[in-house]
């Protein structure tokens, strides 16, 4: 018995890692695409912030968030996301978020953070919102 409630917390705690995998934007120069995989909350938005933070710079200004596959956004997460929006408009660049669903989509909504953090339907609009803010 223990050793099967070890095991579906062993298993519960894969799951609740934040996965993320980065390659560079084909049409933004100085742009990232991050695909993340989990929950942002508070153990994933401190992993988000320790990988991504430090590649934001004059040399990668602007970031696309897929969040197809995030499940959980909580305070944490967002208050990542708008702290590196910030260190980002320190490079003049931004940031754009897309794959969300729909409860996602509200939390940014009620929180009034989705035209802040540039929340978009697709990759295709969310780069195109970045391709204007790059000018």
């Amino acid at each position: 018995m223990i050793e099967s409630a070890q095991l579906i917390c062993e298993q519960e705690n894969r799951k609740a890692l934040m996965k993320l995998s980065c390659e560079p934007d084909p049409e933004i120069a100085e742009g990232l695409i991050v695909r993340l995989s989990g929950n942002l909350e508070t153990n994933g938005a401190t992993q988000l912030w320790n990988d991504i933070s430090t590649r934001a710079g004059r040399d990668t200004r602007f970031f696309i968030f897929d969040f197809s596959d995030v499940h959980i956004v909580t305070s944490a997460g967002i208050g990542t996301l708008v702290r590196l929006l910030v260190r980002l408009r320190g490079f003049g660049g931004s940031l754009a978020i897309c794959g969300c669903s729909g409860k996602i989509c509200d939390v940014f909504g009620i929180v009034m953070l989705k035209e802040i953090l540039q929340v978009c339907d697709s990759e295709d609009e969310a780069r195109a919102r970045l391709q204007a803010a790059a000018g």
